[in-house]
């Protein structure tokens, strides 16, 4: 079970596999692996206790970050992201990144963004859509038409909580008037754009 893998020289938290959305361009469907990891499939999902021993298990010090990035979305399991982003600071004093569909406060029943303030460094958003429709042919988000307005809200509020806000596109998935589109809304949000 890989709960940790290296990408390149960063590390990655792969904390669950459950997800709100079947995106038609996901890895899970096509890869059974990413970076150095055997499988990022879980057999269950891992207690904060055992990420910790994880994270201890590998010399943290090339890696400028500890990104929340496997098989599933991460804000499935809000609260133990916050306590494993506590404890990453304390123990290691390293930056700390969320990869994140933007759905985590429709998962959670709650607006989320306010508990991640101190303790969330950067956070990375799959726009992926520029438009409501596009989206959810796309994700095939459980939580229908108005998933894409909830991602916008979300960056727009993680904006003014989290230092480091970016928002993403999967290159080759939608038309380039599209990906151009998907960069205009980053700019007029004053989020940086990253093409993946």
């Amino acid at each position: 079970m890989s709960i940790l893998y290296r990408y390149g020289s960063t590390y990655y938290l792969n904390i669950t596999n459950r997800c709100p959305c079947r995106c038609t361009f996901c890895v899970r469907d096509s890869k059974p692996r990413l970076g150095d990891a055997d499988s990022l499939w879980l057999d269950r999902e891992p207690t904060v206790d055992e990420v910790m021993e994880a994270l201890a298990s590998v010399d943290l010090s090339g890696s400028r970050e500890v990104v929340f990035c496997g098989y599933g979305e991460p804000t499935e399991r809000f609260d133990d992201v916050v306590e494993i982003a506590r404890r990453i600071k304390e123990v290691y004093g390293r930056p700390v990144r969320l990869d994140t569909n933007g759905l985590g406060c429709l998962v959670n029943g709650r607006d989320i963004v306010p508990e991640m303030e101190g303790v969330i460094d950067s956070v990375s958003v799959s726009l992926n859509a520029s438009g409501p429709e596009e989206y959810l042919e796309l994700t095939r988000s459980r939580f229908g038409i108005g998933s894409y307005d909830e991602v916008l809200r979300f960056v727009a509020a993680c904006r003014r909580t989290v230092s480091g806000v970016t928002v993403s596109v999967v290159g080759g998935t939608i038309p380039p008037e599209s990906e151009a589109e998907c960069e205009r809304i980053a700019r007029r949000m004053n989020v940086a754009f990253r093409v993946r």
